[in-house]
């Protein structure tokens, strides 16, 4: 060993090391959405004026000023998210290149958001980003009926929690052949399922509407060498951008159902996680009733992959193994150090999902699983209860997507 390489590992090394940023400029910019107020059930639309920028996207964010109308008469309330965040009042997504080449169009992902932000991160995030993305606030968050009380609230998304489009593999910066122009389009839910209120109010609230929304970019400006060096790059080979997408089935049935089956028609490259979640259907239009919470009903059940069966080839019978396998799909066994928000009781109460993992080995890359014509992917569940009432069952498939960007067009691989 060299002196040089001695003094180094015994940290004993006092030269100035050589500058490697190439960024010039790290600031944050407001991307305005076409208008500035929106209502229910409308569709809020924002196109990206990045420039030459990219996008640091785990520092960037949506921001949303959330107003609740009063009904007629005095029209006092209360009203939270519930068990979930300000994501409840965004049910469907779409993102699309400025060419009009579609990155992604997911349906249901607030209700995608809630389960996923549950079992991935830890009780400190729950306290800190999700406070401010409206996670665990009281039932009191947005009242008027004392002195002092506020009908609107500003919930504040981290940009890579509102969609995995924005949470690439790598962490890399969403590049400015992609951002510049990017047009983001959110279906706005109605408010008796995104909020939920006191029964004991006085009256229900009627409506809802976003005074004011946003996305605060981190926009950085790399060197004019390194900016013509990704050029050069983008304009030969294009920049591959590679991100998880979503797709969504689901299935509606009527009260005492002993069985549900659905099939999930999509072919893929590398199928990532399929979980499902089971909800009321009466509380999807019923605001004093939190439509996400989902409870984890007793049921035999599988998911079928062709010839295979997952988890395992008996079907899950008992909700400590159900639970487990959640924590097993959200790798929370192998890395224990990486706390989940949902334990046993939550689970069976308001966290109670049907989940698998569908990579063959958590520690490699590109180690999922295809899905295609001949290899259908297929949700079976048979209730020890049949429900006493209607039921939407929901199933969520992600799966890594490649996006292939050059200096004037955008190409999707699945």
């Amino acid at each position: 060993m060299s002196d040089e390489a001695l003094l180094f590992a015994n940290n004993l090394s006092y030269k100035l090391p050589i500058p490697s940023s190439v960024t010039v400029d790290r600031v944050l910019k407001r991307q305005y959405f076409q208008n500035t107020t929106y209502s229910q059930n409308q569709t809020a639309v924002c196109t990206f004026n990045t420039g030459v920028d990219f996008v640091d996207c785990k520092n960037s964010a949506l921001v949303i000023k959330v107003k609740v109308n009063q009904g007629p008469g005095a029209g006092l309330f209360y009203a939270s998210f519930g068990t979930g965040s300000g994501l409840n009042m965004l049910k469907n997504m779409r993102i699309y290149h400025r060419t009009g080449v579609c990155y992604s169009n997911v349906q249901r992902i607030n209700l995608w958001s809630k389960i996923q932000q549950r079992y991935a991160e830890s009780s400190n995030w729950f306290d800190t980003v999700g406070k401010i993305m409206g996670y665990g606030q009281t039932a009191t968050a947005i009242s008027n009926v004392l002195p002092g009380d506020s009908d609107t609230l500003t919930v504040v998304i981290p940009l890579d929690k509102l969609h995995p489009f924005f949470d690439p593999s790598g962490g890399v910066f969403l590049p400015a052949v992609m951002a510049s122009g990017l047009r983001v389009e959110l279906d706005l839910a109605d408010i008796a399922e995104a909020l939920v209120v006191d029964p004991t109010t006085a009256e229900n609230p009627s409506s809802y509407q976003i005074d004011q929304i946003y996305f605060e970019t981190m926009n950085v400006t790399l060197a004019d060498s390194t900016q013509a060096s990704l050029n050069t790059i983008a304009s030969k080979v294009a920049l591959e951008y590679v991100y998880r997408d979503l797709f969504t089935s689901q299935n509606t049935a009527p009260s005492l159902t002993n069985a549900v089956n659905i099939d999930i028609n999509k072919a893929v490259s590398y199928a990532d996680q399929v979980f499902a979640g089971i909800q009321d259907t009466a509380s999807l239009n019923d605001i004093t009733t939190d439509s996400f919470d989902l409870d984890y009903r007793p049921a035999n059940w599988w998911f079928q992959l062709g010839s295979n069966y997952y988890p395992s080839s008996v079907k899950v019978d008992d909700d400590r193994i159900a639970y487990k396998n959640a924590l097993l799909a959200f790798d929370k066994l192998k890395h224990t150090d990486k706390e989940s928000q949902v334990g046993l009781s939550d689970f069976n109460v308001t966290d109670g999902i049907y989940a698998v993992s569908l990579e063959r080995d958590t520690a490699l890359a590109l180690s999922q699983t295809p899905i295609n014509s001949s290899r259908s992917l297929r949700f079976e569940v048979a209730f020890d209860t049949p429900p006493v009432d209607a039921i939407t069952t929901t199933v969520f498939l992600s799966y890594l997507t490649s996006a292939r960007a050059t200096l004037t067009s955008a190409r999707i691989d699945i």
